[in-house]
């Protein structure tokens, strides 16, 4: 071995026993912190404690099984829709081929033509589904939601309402656009526990406001005519309808 080499492995070595040693301090630090936890505890607390982690294992290696038997399931779904999709090309091929075999030109063309619409249709299906997730995400920015689960509650229930006009912009099936419809939607009682509530202080007191629909009134703005929905919309009370979201 060269001298080049000998230091090449001494390093090596050097580096794998301070990675070593590291490890151990760190399992050493969790060992330490452990105990002085437990210390903290009563008795009774420990054996709740211990309880609580041989329920999760026991649960864990339950589930072991049955996480591995999924994965397996999934992963030969995969590959039989790979194999599918692969057949299905070369099946497609293999007609394609006969068909000009055959002198039948006009047939291959039409096939091949029929296949590039397909694959542009679902391009463009997949675009304009993209730019309404984006114009709702952006819309719904300025909302204070609970959590992140509230605000995927209010994502999905606002995209299920969305329909494309004739300009091809995506609106709700009302009419309104994509922000005023958020307005709207953060403004009606039934969706209130999806946001955070908004305090207002004011002469030294703080105190929590949430909107009251008047008696003479449906309780869900959604109850309204849609007629009357637009003609609130026209008059600005959810902000521009006219704007493009």
């Amino acid at each position: 071995m060269t001298e080049q080499e000998q230091l090449a492995a001494d390093a090596a070595a050097e580096e794998a026993a301070k990675k070593a040693r590291e490890e151990a301090d760190a399992k050493q630090a969790e060992q330490d912190a452990e105990a002085a936890r437990l210390a903290k505890l009563s008795q009774a607390e420990r054996d709740a404690d211990m309880v609580e982690k041989l329920v999760k294992n026991r649960i864990s290696d339950e589930l072991k099984p049955i996480k591995e038997k999924l994965d397996a399931a999934f992963k030969q779904r995969d590959e039989a829709l790979a194999k599918l999709k692969e057949f299905e090309t070369k099946e497609r091929e293999a007609t394609l081929k006969k068909l000009e075999e055959d002198g039948k030109h006009k047939e291959a063309a039409d096939m091949r033509v029929a296949e590039a619409n397909a694959t542009i249709e679902a391009l463009r299906k997949q675009n304009t589904e993209l730019s309404r997730d984006v114009s709702v995400r952006d819309a719904l920015k300025s909302y204070m939601f609970r959590n992140n689960k509230a605000s995927e509650m209010a994502y999905k229930e606002i995209i299920s309402n969305l329909v494309q006009n004739e300009q091809g912009q995506w609106v709700h099936r009302s009419g309104i656009s994509i922000r005023d419809y958020c307005e709207a939607f953060s403004k009606d009682e039934e969706q209130a526990f999806l946001f955070k509530a908004k305090s207002n202080s004011g002469a030294g007191t703080s105190s929590t406001t949430t909107t009251t629909p008047a008696s003479n009134k449906p309780k869900s703005l959604f109850d309204l005519p849609q007629a009357e929905v637009l003609k609130m919309a026209g008059e600005g009370k959810f902000g521009n309808i006219n704007q493009i979201p």
